[in-house]
């Protein structure tokens, strides 16, 4: 299954492991919540304002 980036939509690089090199970004709790992939460079980018562009 790949991945895309929230932000950049593109798609989100793993590792020989099979794990990606990014995050995952759970937002809310319980049944509501949903996870956002984020790739290293958006990660590296966008740093503290992060959460801020995800919820745009």
């Amino acid at each position: 299954m790949t991945q895309k980036c929230h932000l950049c939509n593109e798609e989100i690089k793993t590792t020989f492991l099979d794990k990606p090199k990014g995050t995952i970004i759970k937002i809310g709790s319980g049944e509501t919540s949903k996870k956002i992939h984020i790739c290293s460079s958006c990660q590296k980018e966008h740093k503290e304002k992060l959460k801020q562009k995800i919820s745009k």
